[in-house]
């Protein structure tokens, strides 16, 4: 009778499955929703916050255009007014 359930148990071990189970799929899917959950929201701040600097960065250059052609303008204008008061 011993012998007899020992053979049982074997017979049973070796008939058990190696495959994927239902859970092991669960635990996979939650696994891979966790790390799109954290890493999307990452991406998607990274991407903004590149934009913004691109768009920070077109503006300087046109602020420090500006101040270049004010300096050049205020030059002009202390030269007109220089010949101005000489004559």
């Amino acid at each position: 009778m011993a012998q007899e359930r020992r053979r049982v148990k074997r017979h049973k071990h070796q008939n058990k499955e190696n495959g994927v189970t239902g859970s092991m799929i669960t635990i996979m899917i939650f696994s891979i929703s966790l790390v799109l959950l954290l890493t999307i929201p990452n991406i998607y701040l990274d991407n903004k916050i590149y934009k913004e600097s691109r768009e920070i960065a077109h503006y300087q250059k046109i602020v420090d255009t500006l101040q270049e052609e004010q300096t050049i303008i205020k030059h002009k204008l202390e030269i007109i007014q220089y010949n101005g008061t000489r004559k």
